[in-house]
């Protein structure tokens, strides 16, 4: 479905004018046929499509309109005689207050309205209403190609766009698409700096930037509520969520009530997915609540900051998966293809603060194949999870396959505050601060179950007493099966007669090579214990286990997050 989603997409984009097109030219020099878009758009005889030829020219005087038939706007013409466009036209609303565009709603019910807007910088839109720049509503699909859209404002929702459905039903529900190198920066709202969809839409980007934006409530760069979607692909460098600030909750992206998140890294043939820098109360890249979800593949939500909850990613009532699909040098990097890192939360309140990388409060989290790395809070240095308890027998929090290392400044790394998980074939290496890797902390009356347990992981700090697992309440201890874990811990996790204390000896654990090296009793040491088939996952992508030419001890699955390979193709020369 995706799949076809994006390739209709990709047509959208690139598309020739069909059916009859009327090319007009708007600008200030004597060869221009209209001197504004609103007398070329109402002016201009009938036809399928609109082809606006915008004048570097061109200077704007007050709000423009638009009807609705399909319109695509061109700039970068230095005159109305000029048939070779370069650079690009710049819409300026210096002089006025108001939206730089005004679209007349779409009511379609079987096809919506294209416009399409090339190479133009649209900046100093005053809006008091949604919408600094341009306001969409209804059956309207707006395409940005080569725009940059700068210092605009709203006094209510998207500094520079905001879309929303018609109140008839019926009607096709709005698409926002941003791709090109197009930029949306330095834009301020209440709620989403930069973009806003309230009431269901959809939004796609690729090879774009959303950078220093801000909210002085949700959303810096964006924000989805009420059944909207957003999907962003891969971009090349400096592109993503960027240096985005939000007051409240989703420094880069909030999504509330019942809204998407779809990040798709190394997918069709581009690059990296990057939520960076961002800074929030809550959330400093990603925020999702009241049944939104968050779908992070190979994504890098690196370097975000909260003042409270969730430096990384803050989650209450949301579904969340992370996760690591492009296998090996298919993935943007080889190594740490998808990542939650540096991120930080300064907050110290101890009955609500945490989450150097990931905060959820109830809802489900699964992380696989993912690097968390360099994250810091007071409380879970790199997770806290609150009011996750079972449903039925199954916890709502799995982590599979994932490295987990050098996350400091708490006595745990992962806070599992009244909440279940399974975590699995892990490693968990160089942390700093804690008393103890996984904290288990359970009311003393609780009506739901709770149960959490550790099996195929690897757990080496510094020193030997470290407990890998330790419950600090009382409640259900955790249960262990086939770890590595430290020589002299003091902690609740069982060992059983198939975990052992030998040291796991990594390829270059100083440099942040965690793979086991070769002959490491951590080879072909397990079964798939507690998971079965979720076990089936490795941080280097590549689906375990792999069956190595080492005698099995307990099965064919290698402790920790990283499956071991021999002769090491997925890697050679490639590790930084």
């Amino acid at each position: 479905m995706r799949y076809s989603i994006f390739v209709i997409l990709l047509f959208l984009v690139s598309a020739a004018q069909a059916g009859t097109t009327a090319v007009v030219t708007v600008g200030s020099d004597g060869a221009c046929d209209y001197a504004t878009i609103t007398a070329a758009s109402f002016g201009e005889p009938a036809s399928e499509t609109l082809d606006i030829r915008l004048s570097k020219n061109y200077s704007q005087t007050s709000i423009e309109l638009l009807d609705d038939r399909r319109t695509f706007i061109q700039g970068g013409f230095d005159n109305c005689s000029d048939s070779t466009p370069s650079g690009r036209t710049v819409i300026n609303g210096g002089s006025f207050n108001g939206p730089l565009l005004v679209v007349t709603a779409g009511n379609n019910t079987v096809q919506n309205i294209d416009l399409y807007l090339h190479d133009l910088e649209m900046t100093a839109g005053n809006a008091n209403s949604d919408g600094g720049v341009i306001a969409i509503t209804g059956s309207w699909d707006l395409v940005l190609d080569n725009v940059y859209m700068h210092a605009n404002i709203s006094s209510q929702d998207g500094g520079a766009i905001h879309i929303k459905p018609a109140t008839n039903s019926s009607v096709m529900l709005p698409v926002l698409v941003v791709f090109n190198n197009s930029i949306i920066s330095s834009n301020d709202a209440d709620n989403g700096g930069a973009l806003a969809c309230d009431g269901g839409g959809s939004v796609f980007m690729w090879d774009s930037q959303l950078a220093n934006n801000s909210a002085n409530q949700d959303g810096g760069a964006i924000y989805l509520n009420d059944g909207c979607t957003y999907e962003q692909y891969g971009a090349g460098f400096f592109q993503g969520i960027l240096l985005n600030d939000a007051s409240g909750f989703g420094g880069g992206i909030h999504a509330a009530n019942n809204s998407s998140v779809s990040l798709y890294g190394s997918q069709f043939g581009l690059g990296q997915v990057a939520i960076l820098s961002n800074t929030a109360s809550n959330g400093g890249g990603i925020s999702v609540s009241s049944g939104s979800s968050l779908l992070a593949q190979n994504a890098v939500i690196n370097n975000n900051s909260a003042t409270s909850t969730g430096g990384g990613i803050r989650s209450n009532g949301g579904d969340v998966i992370i996760e690591r699909t492009a296998p090996g040098a298919q993935c943007f990097n080889e190594v740490r293809c998808s990542s939650v890192s540096n991120n930080n939360v300064s907050g110290t309140d101890p009955s609500f603060t945490g989450g150097g990388a990931i905060a959820t409060f109830g809802g489900t989290l699964t992380i696989k194949g993912t690097y968390i790395e360099n994250n810091s809070a007071a409380f879970g240095s790199a997770v806290r999870a609150r009011f996750m308890p079972l449903i039925g027998v199954d916890p709502q929090i799995t982590m599979v396959g994932n490295v987990v290392a050098k996350n400091s400044n708490a006595p745990q790394v992962i806070y599992l505050d009244e909440s279940s998980a399974d975590i699995a074939f892990s490693t968990f290496v160089d942390n700093e601060d804690m008393d103890r890797v996984i904290e288990l902390s359970f009311p003393t009356t609780w009506p739901d179950g709770h149960s959490v347990t550790v099996s195929g992981s690897i757990f080496e700090q510094a020193g030997n007493t470290i407990a890998g697992a330790e419950l600090t309440t009382s409640g259900q201890f955790p249960a262990g099966d086939c770890n590595r874990i430290e020589t002299a811990s003091t902690g609740d996790l069982v060992g059983g007669t198939r975990s052992t204390s030998n040291s796991p000896t990594f390829i270059n654990q100083a440099a942040g090579d965690y793979r086991i090296a070769d002959f490491s009793s951590m080879i072909d040491r397990c079964d798939w214990s507690y998971l079965g088939s979720e076990s089936n996952v490795s941080a280097n992508g590549f689906v375990r286990p792999v069956d190595s030419d080492y005698v099995d001890l307990y099965g064919s699955y290698d402790l920790g997050g990283l499956e071991h390979y021999e002769l090491d193709l997925i890697f050679a020369d490639d590790f930084d």
